[in-house]
Parts: structure tokens; sequence; C-alpha cells
């Protein structure tokens, strides 16, 4: 299994993160892009979100992504997508589980 070898850092604390990879993913470089943007981006902020808001934005943003593959493979594009056990805890508990 792929992982994704990742770090993180904000000015309180550094993570060090090996994520597994679906063994779907096309391209662990494309992943390791996208996350660094969204994570870049989100930092970017000139406003601190919290991470309830964070959590819930990507959330919907998945949502509408697999919106999009679900058309894109009915309009016949060959891409499907398929997403398995994402849960979000209530913000509270700061967790998130991707199984």
């Amino acid at each position: 299994m792929n992982t994704l070898p990742l770090t993180v850092q904000s000015p309180k604390t550094c993570l060090e993160l090996d994520i597994p990879l679906h063994a779907y993913t096309d391209s662990d470089t494309h992943v390791a892009q996208l996350v660094g943007t969204l994570l870049n981006d989100t930092a970017g902020v000139d406003h601190e979100f919290s991470h309830a808001d964070v959590l819930q934005t990507l959330a919907i943003t998945t949502a509408v992504r697999m919106a999009m593959a679900e058309a894109a493979e009915q309009g016949g594009d060959g891409f499907s997508l398929q997403l398995l056990g994402v849960d979000v805890e209530p913000a509270k508990k700061c967790a998130l589980r991707v199984a």
C-alpha cells in the first residue's frame, strides 16, 4: 500500500504524518500536490478558521466532487470515484476518521 508522508507545520505545532492511500489512487504526487495546495490556501486566508468550519468545508467539497464524478461517469467520460467510510465527528471531539 502506498502512503503519503506529510509534515504539517503551524506556529504552535508540527505534525509528522504517514497517511495510507486508497488502492485506487492514480497518482500519489497529485494527491500530495492537492493536499499541499488545500493546506496552504487555508493557511493563507487573512482570518483564522475554526476546525469545525474547515472540516465542514472539506465535507461539502468532497460531496460536490463525488457528484461531479458521478455526473462524469453517467456522461460517458469513464471516470468514477468511490469514497468509502468517511466519518466526521462533531467539532468538540476534533476527530476525522477515514476508513
